[in-house]
C-alpha cells in the first residue's frame, strides 16, 4: 500500500548562550526535523531574541497527515517563532471512495517554557479549503515567570473565489498549564469548532470568513494593574473599528477575539496589540517580519 500522507516533526530546543560567550546575551537553538518541516534562516534582535520563520514544504495538508511540533525554552531564552507562508488544508470529504466521510490532517503541538522565558508564537493564516478537515491541539507549560504570546487566525473558505467551508471542519483546543514547585496549575483552556453552521449563525460568524484569537499569559507576579491598562488602550485603539473585537482580562493576561472579512485587517489589529504587549512588558518594539506578506504600512 503506497502511503500518501505526511507524518512529519519539527524539535526545537532553545537556549541562551551566555554562559559560553561571557556578556552576549543571544538566545540560540539546536533542532532536528523532517519533512514535510524546513526551517529558514533565524536572525536576532536588540534583546538577543531568537526569531525563527518555520516553513511547510508541501504546500498544504491533506486529509490523514499528521505533524507534531516541539518547542522547548531552556532558562532565560526569548524566541519569536512564525511562519513563512499561510496553511492550507485541502478538502477531504468525497475525495475518495473508500473513505468519502474525509480524514482529519492534525497537528500535535508541545510546548515547554521554563525559568525566565518568553515565547512569541505567531504563525501566518490557517485557510480551510472547502470540504477540509483539520484538528490542532496544543499543550503549553510553563514557569511562573515566564510568558507565552499565541496568535490563531483562521480563513474558512477562499471567500475571493466565492467558496466557504461547506461541509469542513476547523477544530483547535489550547491547554496552558503553570508549573510550580508545589503543584501544577490550570492557566487557561480554550476549546473551539468552526464548521458551516457556525459560519452561517446569526450568534455565530454570521458569514464573516475570518476568526482569530490571540493570547497572551504573562508571568504570575505581573502587575494588574498593567493588564488592565492594557486591555484600556487596546479598547481606545479599536474604539471605530469596523471588525468585531472582544477583549477579556485572565488571571494572568489577556484574551482576544476576532471577527471579519479581511486577513490583512486581522493582521494588523494583531500586530498592533502585539506592541501594546511589548510595551508593556518593557521589551523592544516589534518589527514587521521579511517573511510575513503584504509590506503594507501598519497605521494603528
Amino acid at each position: 500500500m503506497i502511503k500518501t500522507s505526511w507524518e512529519g516533526n519539527c524539535f526545537l530546543n532553545f537556549f541562551n548562550n551566555k554562559a559560553t560567550l561571557g556578556n552576549v546575551n543571544k538566545t540560540i537553538f539546536k533542532s532536528k526535523s523532517t519533512s514535510p518541516y524546513k526551517l529558514l534562516k533565524s536572525t536576532h534582535d536588540q534583546e538577543g531574541r531568537c526569531i525563527l520563520p518555520v516553513l511547510h514544504t508541501a504546500g498544504g495538508l491533506v486529509g490523514g497527515d499528521l505533524l507534531e511540533f516541539t518547542v522547548n525554552l531552556e532558562k532565560n531564552s526569548k524566541v519569536l517563532l512564525t511562519t513563512s507562508s499561510a496553511q492550507k488544508v485541502y478538502g477531504s470529504i468525497g475525495r475518495s471512495k473508500i473513505k468519502p466521510e474525509g480524514s482529519f490532517s492534525k497537528q500535535k503541538n508541545i510546548i515547554k517554557i521554563l525559568d525566565n522565558s518568553h515565547l512569541e508564537y505567531l504563525p501566518q493564516e490557517t485557510i480551510i479549503f472547502a470540504n477540509g478537515l483539520y484538528d490542532q491541539k496544543f499543550k503549553v507549560s510553563l514557569s511562573e515567570n515566564s510568558s507565552f504570546l499565541f496568535t490563531d487566525l483562521i480563513r474558512l473558505g477562499r471567500s475571493s473565489s466565492g467558496e466557504s467551508i461547506e461541509s469542513g471542519v476547523f477544530r483547535s483546543k489550547l491547554e496552558v498549564m503553570r508549573n510550580n514547585d508545589l503543584y501544577d496549575d490550570w492557566e487557561y483552556v480554550d476549546q473551539i469548532e468552526l464548521s458551516k453552521v457556525s459560519f452561517e449563525a446569526k450568534s455565530g460568524m454570521d458569514f464573516m470568513p475570518v476568526f482569530g484569537s490571540l493570547i497572551w499569559i504573562c508571568k504570575k507576579d505581573f502587575p494588574k494593574s498593567k493588564i488592565k491598562n492594557l486591555e484600556e488602550n487596546i479598547k481606545n485603539i479599536f474604539n471605530e473599528s469596523a471588525n468585531n473585537l472582544s477583549i477579556g482580562i485572565l488571571e494572568n493576561g489577556i484574551s482576544v477575539r476576532f471577527l471579519g472579512n479581511s486577513s490583512q485587517d486581522a493582521r494588523k489589529c494583531f500586530f498592533c496589540i502585539w506592541k501594546q504587549i511589548r510595551t508593556v512588558c518593557g521589551f523592544c518594539e516589534p518589527k514587521y517580519q521579511g517573511v510575513w506578506p503584504l509590506q503594507d504600512s501598519m497605521n494603528y
